[in-house]
């Protein structure tokens, strides 16, 4: 494929970016000025203060998404899973007993 097509795909990308994101953003702002200032006696948002909000919350909360991973396992954990089942039960009580140690400072009943 050319340069060309791959320029004009990622002009198309940010364009539907940018009205995805200017779409969130009405929304946003429209659900705030609808429940929130009645329920609560808030003020009102503008546009710009929902995209504002709408970045807070992503810096609050984060940019993982759940959806990457969904239904699969970590690679750390399937390579564990492959030491564990090649492990004999005298090295994995071993290990138990070293994470004991680390993670559990707890005293046993």
């Amino acid at each position: 494929m050319s340069r060309g097509y791959w320029f004009f795909k990622g002009v198309k990308f940010l364009v539907l970016f940018a009205l995805f994101i200017a779409a969130m953003g009405w929304v946003v702002m429209e659900l705030w000025n609808m429940f929130v200032p009645e329920l609560t006696g808030w003020q009102e948002l503008t546009y710009l203060n929902a995209l504002l909000l709408m970045i807070l919350v992503k810096l609050l909360v984060g940019f993982k998404g759940h959806s990457r991973h969904y239904g699969r396992e970590h690679f750390w954990a399937h390579k564990f899973k492959g030491k564990w089942s090649n492990m004999s039960e005298e090295e994995r009580e071993a290990l138990r007993e070293k994470f004991k140690s680390r993670w559990c400072r707890h005293e046993e009943k």
